[in-house]
């Protein structure tokens, strides 16, 4: 009775297209590439890591036909509020993404622009706590942009 309980379970798991959160279904075109990326170590170490997560392997000769291309992430903070002393209230940030995946052999490029936006308050009494926030909210915006760079690479369209 056990057993038939697992497997009913299992195979209802996999029956309803259910995964592990993070995983992307990736073509198999992009299952080799090598990646230049201009964007921050700490990104590019992340990104690596959730494409290695993914299938993706990196050649260390240039055998790859795929190229991801990265350029540096434009972050900018805008105030969005301010008290009645002057002081800023709310913060937003808005990070922009370009990236390019160029297919070698066929000479195709796909180019991307992708956005993100992440709002955030300023505690007036405690700059360090308002300090600490933000750079979490810039880690989060990071992993949003890798997570819709993911989504347009399970989506890319390559010969």
């Amino acid at each position: 009775m056990k057993s038939f309980f697992l497997l009913t379970v299992l195979l209802l798991t996999t029956a309803c297209g259910w995964q592990l959160r993070g995983v992307t279904d990736l073509p198999v075109g992009v299952q080799i590439m090598t990646l230049d990326s201009q964007a921050s170590a700490r990104f590019t170490q992340r990104l690596k890591q959730q494409l290695e997560f993914n299938g993706v392997v990196f050649p260390s000769d240039a055998s790859a036909n795929v190229r991801l291309m990265i350029a540096p992430i434009a972050i900018n903070k805008l105030t969005l509020s301010v008290n009645s002393f002057g002081q800023a209230v709310e913060y937003e940030l808005n990070a922009d993404l370009n990236a390019r995946l160029i297919q070698l052999d066929e000479g195709t490029e796909i180019n991307w622009k992708i956005s993100g936006r992440r709002v955030f308050s300023n505690d007036i009494n405690s700059v360090i706590a308002t300090q600490s926030e933000e750079t979490v909210q810039r880690q989060e915006l990071e992993n949003d942009l890798i997570r819709q760079l993911m989504n347009r690479l399970e989506k890319a369209k390559l010969q």
